[in-house]
Order: C-alpha cells, then sequence, then structure tokens
C-alpha cells in the first residue's frame, strides 16, 4: 500500500489547523484518518497527492469539520466524567469536611460586616490556583494547544461563574454569625471542587505527555 512521505503529512496537518481543528492531539487523530483516506484513494484512483487531496476535500471537508466537534464534545463529557466519579469518592468527603470544619473556625474570628468583604474574594482565590497549574502546562511544559486541557478552561469559567453566584446569594442570608455555616458550606463546596479540577488538570497534563510524547518533549 502506498505511504505519504513527511511533507505530505505536514501539508495534511497545516490544512487542518487553517481550518480551524487548533488542538493538537483531535489534529493528530483527524491527520492520521485522512492520509490512510487518500492513500488509499491514490492506491485505487491514482493520481498525486495534491489532486486526490483535493478531491477528498472537496467531498468530505464538511464532514472532517463535524468530527471536529464531536471529538469537542467527546473531551468535555470525558473531563465531565471524570469530575463526577472524583466527587462520588470517599476522599472527596473527607476533604470538603475538612474545609468545612477549618472555615467555620476561621470564620468564628471575623465579625459580620467583614465577612461580606472577604466573601467578594473567594471566587477569586479559587481560581489562582488553577491559572498557575495551567500556566505552567502551556509555558514550563511547552505544551501544544490540547482538546482536554483547554476544555478544563472552559470548565472552570463555568464554575468560577457558579462560585460567584453562590457567594452572591449566601451573602444575602448572613445577618449574624449564627448564619456563618453557610458561607462555611459555600466555602468548602469552592474549595473541594477546584481541588478536584486541579487535581484533573494535571492527570490530563501527565496523560498527555505521555500519550503524545512526540509533541511535548
Amino acid at each position: 500500500m502506498l505511504k505519504l512521505d513527511k511533507e505530505n503529512i505536514q501539508f495534511i496537518d497545516n490544512y487542518l489547523e487553517n481550518s480551524d481543528i487548533f488542538y493538537a492531539d483531535i489534529r493528530m487523530e483527524m491527520t492520521d484518518h485522512v492520509a490512510s483516506e487518500i492513500e488509499q484513494l491514490m492506491e485505487t484512483e491514482g493520481g498525486d497527492f495534491y489532486e486526490t487531496f483535493k478531491f477528498y476535500m472537496v467531498s468530505n471537508k464538511s464532514i472532517v469539520l463535524e468530527n471536529n466537534k464531536q471529538f469537542i464534545k467527546c473531551a468535555d463529557t470525558s473531563i465531565l466524567k471524570r469530575l463526577w466519579i472524583d466527587l462520588s469518592k470517599l476522599t472527596t468527603l473527607v476533604i470538603f469536611s475538612l474545609i468545612f470544619f477549618i472555615s467555620y473556625k476561621w470564620l468564628s474570628t471575623i465579625e459580620v460586616e467583614g465577612l461580606r468583604d472577604y466573601m467578594a474574594l473567594f471566587p477569586m482565590v479559587s481560581i489562582v490556583p488553577f491559572c498557575i497549574v495551567y500556566v505552567i502546562a502551556l509555558n514550563i511544559f511547552k505544551l501544544p494547544r490540547f482538546s482536554g486541557i483547554e476544555r478544563l478552561a472552559f470548565l472552570y469559567m463555568i464554575g468560577f461563574q457558579l462560585f460567584h453566584f453562590m457567594c452572591a446569594f449566601s451573602g444575602l442570608y448572613i445577618k449574624s454569625k449564627s448564619n456563618f455555616y453557610i458561607v462555611a458550606i459555600v466555602i468548602a463546596v469552592i474549595g473541594t471542587l477546584s481541588l478536584l479540577i486541579i487535581k484533573i488538570t494535571l492527570n490530563i497534563i501527565r496523560q498527555y505527555r505521555k500519550d503524545y510524547k512526540c509533541m511535548t518533549s
């Protein structure tokens, strides 16, 4: 069977990247698929690479772009599945309880008026550790744009909006220190979810560095 050379493979990769398939892992999978299809066409129909590639893309570009959307949906589903599995673990309950206990003890040292000022900072503080991990992943490890890692950023931005809403909503009910347990619960939820997302991020980074070693070295 005919085999495309490195120049042809790179041409396909560049074409897909210019077609807004910018996640490196998805593009690699699609490049392999497109290359295999073109190799078969060249063997059965004849013609050179560029003619065959043009013919293939005229008929299949819409399918390729749709497959890109499906890959992204799969990345989102995989992340949510990881998060759900971690949420159902006993260790997560332990972490939640520990954060709740520490938060409640800390809150007992704060006055009601001061607490409202602190609550505005909770969502912002929660995003800092994730940003640090994210910057390390993309810059120190020199990782390309991988779907799993970048979709985590999208998930965390949704989480940030949720955290902000939780803080604003619960702040309306804080009239005295007897209601501080509500804030402690909110802090525990924010802290637990933040830690889980950071854990998932590190696991995904580790997986990508292993599975796509040639692209992360």
